[in-house]
C-alpha cells in the first residue's frame, strides 16, 4: 500500500511536467517539420506525455475504481514507458554531466554559445549563463530521478494488478 501511495504522489508530480511538456512538443512537432533532426526529441516527450496520462488514466480509473482495463491501455504505457526511461536517462546524463563539469570548462562551452549568437542583449552574460546551466542541471536531475522511480515502481503495480487487464471491457 505504500508503495502505490508514493506512486500516486510520484504520479501527480509528474502530471504538471507532462502537461507543460504536451504543450511544448505540439510547438515542437511544428518546427520538426522543417527540421526533421528534432523528430526523435519530440517522440521521446511525446511518449513521456502518452506515458503519464496513460498510467493517471490507470490509475484513476482501474486501480482506485477496481474496474477491469483493456489489454491495449497496457501496451500503451509499456511502450510509451520504456521511451520515458530513455528519455530520464538522457536527462540524467546530462545533468551529471553539467554538474561534474568544472567551471572553466562550463565557462567555455558557454562562451562558445554566445559567440555563436551575435544579436545577444548585453545584460545576458557568461555568469548568467553559467547558473541558468547549473540550475537546469538540478531541474533536469530531480526530473529524471523522479521519472526513473515512477517507472521503476509502475512496472511493479502492472504486474501486481494485472488481474485488471481482460479482453471485455466496455467503456
Amino acid at each position: 500500500m505504500k508503495q502505490l501511495t508514493i506512486f500516486r504522489l510520484l504520479t501527480y508530480i509528474l502530471v504538471p511536467f507532462a502537461s507543460f511538456f504536451a504543450v511544448m512538443d505540439l510547438i515542437m512537432l511544428l518546427s520538426a517539420l522543417a527540421n526533421p533532426s528534432i523528430l526523435f526529441g519530440v517522440f521521446l516527450l511525446g511518449a513521456f506525455c502518452i506515458y503519464v496520462f496513460a498510467y493517471l488514466i490507470f490509475l484513476i480509473r482501474h486501480i482506485d475504481r477496481d474496474q477491469p482495463a483493456k489489454p491495449s491501455l497496457k501496451d500503451w504505457i509499456k511502450v510509451n514507458a520504456y521511451a520515458s526511461l530513455f528519455l530520464g536517462f538522457q536527462f540524467l546524463i546530462t545533468a551529471v554531466g553539467i554538474f561534474y563539469m568544472g567551471e572553466h570548462d562550463l565557462r567555455n562551452v558557454v562562451d562558445k554559445f554566445l559567440e555563436s549568437q551575435p544579436n545577444m542583449p548585453s545584460n545576458l552574460n557568461i555568469t548568467l549563463f553559467v547558473k541558468m546551466m547549473r540550475g537546469a542541471a538540478y531541474f533536469l536531475f530531480f526530473f529524471a530521478f523522479v521519472l526513473l522511480v515512477h517507472i521503476t515502481i509502475g512496472f511493479r503495480l502492472l504486474k501486481q494488478y494485472a488481474y485488471l487487464y481482460t479482453e471485455e471491457v466496455v467503456d
